[in-house]
């Protein structure tokens, strides 16, 4: 179980690393309208968290929230992936597509000062904000997790 929550961490990382360099190489300054009216592929670079929380925040500000506490999560979520016994199959993968989402922010964040965003989902003038590969493994894996916790046991989980 560790290694198959190991192994969905670093796939998730890649293909978030990947899909970054894809969309810094091809989409800076362009957009790519997939369906048109709802979706886009279109480059932005976040300073801060989700929804742009903390972009114009000073410095130790973005620093606590952006990088200190990411590393704290991503470090005990590797605590739990080798000290705890989780015979979970969703619970390990949730950590696993947590932990490598957190892992490639948490890598641009440290490398660039900040994070490439692509995917543009909207409706008329509504936009979502911009996201990317780490956000969706981020938000997937916590879904999984929270599945596994309340509907399948508490005491699997654990």
């Amino acid at each position: 179980m560790r290694f198959q929550a190991l192994m969905v961490a670093v796939l998730s990382f890649i293909m978030d690393r990947v899909t970054k360099l894809a969309a810094e190489k091809f989409l800076f300054g362009k957009v790519f309208s997939v369906i048109p009216g709802f979706f886009d592929l279109r480059y932005a670079e976040n300073r801060g968290a989700a929804f742009s929380i903390f972009s114009g925040s000073n410095d130790i500000v973005r620093k606590v929230f952006l990088l200190i506490i990411p590393t704290i999560v991503a470090v005990w979520i590797l605590y739990y992936i080798f000290f705890k016994s989780v015979n979970n199959k969703l619970f390990n993968l949730g950590l696993g597509l947590i932990l490598g989402g957190a892992a490639g922010n948490l890598y641009d964040r440290i490398v660039y000062g900040k994070v490439i965003d692509f995917l543009d989902f909207y409706i008329a003038s509504y936009h979502w904000p911009t996201f990317n590969v780490a956000d969706v493994s981020v938000f997937l894996g916590c879904l999984l997790v929270l599945f596994s916790y309340y509907k399948i046991g508490r005491a699997s989980c654990r």
